[in-house]
Order: structure tokens, then sequence, then C-alpha cells
């Protein structure tokens, strides 16, 4: 296990990344990079993994961790006009705060295996297949002599199948069901969509309305919901699979969509009260174990301020 020091290094680096990647990068900004590099071996490791984590997905290259990050001119950052007080910010809050509250999730609490917000749990099943629950997931199991069910309620879920011809393998949601025809595939449900990314050998896909995909293979991803099925895609397995290694990877992203995948890993609601900044674009690798030091990137990185309300309430606004 990486000692705290390591720990908190690579932690840093994640963040050089991000503010490295953003517009606001001027030259004083690479000059203190450069002098963070030089306090210690520890900083430069870290770097080194921030690098060969990103070409391992095979996305944009960084500088090598020897030389100085070549410093782009900084282009003008409109920032957004604040328009609300601290006043509506904390009447807001506490209305959402109420709302949250209002609602238990049900169908976490009655299913078989859950995890909650923010932690992973890997589960083995009684014919010797392997679910890993990330955040915020639930699903519960219902196996006879002739198939075997996953009800996954909520969330995200990464299956290794164990082969057993005579009975099935099928992931049911409220979208529809996934069938394994080989070994590893994750399912993401939400809001009656699901996604279904496959990682060996393929599976078969039936929305709940009736219409079906047979086969979807290895490194390719599928939408379905109802009876809408979305073309399949071709997908990085490191870049889909990051969240298993605890990462959140992000390349020119809007802010509303990195927001949107955040707040599956943190309790309570991070709210865009400002519009304007929702398309602001985003880079980085954040730990999904740290949303804290992921909000204080980003306002490091972008022209935002990010407001807390306790520990449940996060507000983004116009810095």
């Amino acid at each position: 296990m990486p000692d705290r020091r390591q720990q908190h290094a690579e932690q840093q680096a994640m963040e050089w990344q991000a503010r490295l990647s953003s517009d606001l990068a001027d030259a004083a900004v690479h000059q203190a990079f450069q002098a963070w590099l030089a306090q210690a071996s520890e900083n430069r490791q870290a770097w080194r993994d921030v690098n060969d984590f990103w070409r391992g997905l095979d996305q944009l290259p960084l500088a090598d961790t020897d030389l100085a990050p070549p410093i782009a001119a900084a282009r003008p950052v409109t920032r957004p006009r604040q328009r609300w007080s601290k006043t509506g910010l904390a009447l807001a809050a506490s209305a959402l705060l109420g709302l949250t509250l209002a609602y238990p999730q049900w169908s976490l609490l009655l299913a078989d295996y859950r995890s909650a917000v923010g932690e992973q749990r890997q589960v083995q099943l009684s014919d010797g297949s392997t679910v890993l629950l990330n955040s915020g997931s639930a699903f519960s199991v219902n196996f006879s002599a002739e198939r075997r069910r996953i009800e996954l309620a909520r969330g995200e879920a990464y299956f290794e199948v164990a082969a057993d011809k005579r009975r099935p393998f099928v992931v049911a949601t409220e979208a529809g069901e996934v069938q394994a025809l080989g070994t590893a595939f994750s399912v993401r449900c939400r809001d009656g969509r699901a996604s279904v990314t496959v990682f060996e050998h393929s599976v078969k896909i039936t929305t709940a309305g009736g219409r079906t995909h047979e086969r979807l293979s290895a490194n390719q991803q599928l939408g379905f919901a109802g009876d809408r099925l979305e073309p399949a895609a071709a997908v990085n397995p490191q870049r889909a699979g990051a969240w298993r290694q605890r990462r959140m990877v992000f390349q020119d992203q809007k802010l509303a969509e990195v927001i949107a995948e955040l707040e599956r890993y943190r309790p309570g609601k991070i709210l865009i009260v400002d519009r304007r900044i929702a398309d602001l674009p985003l880079t980085g690798v954040f730990d999904i174990g740290d949303t804290d030091q992921a909000l204080q990137t980003i306002a490091q990185t972008l022209p935002v301020k990010v407001t807390t309300f306790g520990d449940a309430l996060v507000f983004l606004s116009a810095g």
C-alpha cells in the first residue's frame, strides 16, 4: 500500500494535470508546476504515474515529466456575472435538502446487496460469478435450476460470469435485460435508461419494449430504454473501466457532465446555479474517493466558485 506522502503527491499530480489543461494555465501556473516537480521525488513519480495512466487510455498525450510543459497563450475567459446572493443560495439549499431527505431510496434498502454512496463492494455469487458494485448501487439475486437472474435496481455493476450452459445469466433493469454470452461486462442504469459495456466476449440485449440487439461484442457500448436501442459504439476499455480503479476520467467534457458524474460519488447534491458556466470544458483525472479535492481542483482550474452548505449541498457559481 502506498504511503501517505506518495498518496498526497498522486492527488496533487491529478490536480496539476487538470490545471495545466485549463485555458487559465498561464506562465505563472507552469512555473509553479515546475517548482512542485522539483520539490520531491514523490512528486515526479506521481506525475509519471498520471502520464502513464493517460497514455494507457490512448487519450491526449501529456508532456514528458523531465521537460517543462509547453506554455500556451492563455485565452481570455469571460467570467459570467454572479447573480446569486448568499441568502438566495441558503434558501435554495434548505429547499433542496428538504427534498433530498423526503424521499428514501427504497430500491436500495430492499435489495439483497447494496453499496453506499462513495463505496465500492465486491460480491461473490453462489455460482462462482463475481459482481463489483459501484457507488450507490443495489441488486438482488434470483437463481433457480433454469436460470440465473440479477435484478439491478440502481447504479452500476461489473460482472464476471462463471460458465454454466444450462442456466443463462441475465441482468434485468427497468429499461430491459442483458444476457451474458461470455465473461465480463458492466451495466449502468438510472432514470429508466440503461447502458451496457462489454469487456470480454459478448452479450444480448432485450429492451423492456421487446426490441433486441443479438450480439454486442467486446469493447463496445450500447444504451437502451423502453423500446429504444441506441447504436452500438466502440469504447476504450481502459477508460470505460476506469471506475474500477477508483478513477473518474474527463477530457474536454462540459462542467455539467463532470458534475453529474461527480455527484454519483458524493452524498447530497451539487448544483450549478449559473447556466453560463455549465459548458466550460474540463480535462482531468479524479479520485472517486475524494470529491472535495475534485471540487477544489475545479475551482482552481475554471472561473467557478464553490459554495458548500454542510456536507450535503454544494453550489457552483461564476467565480
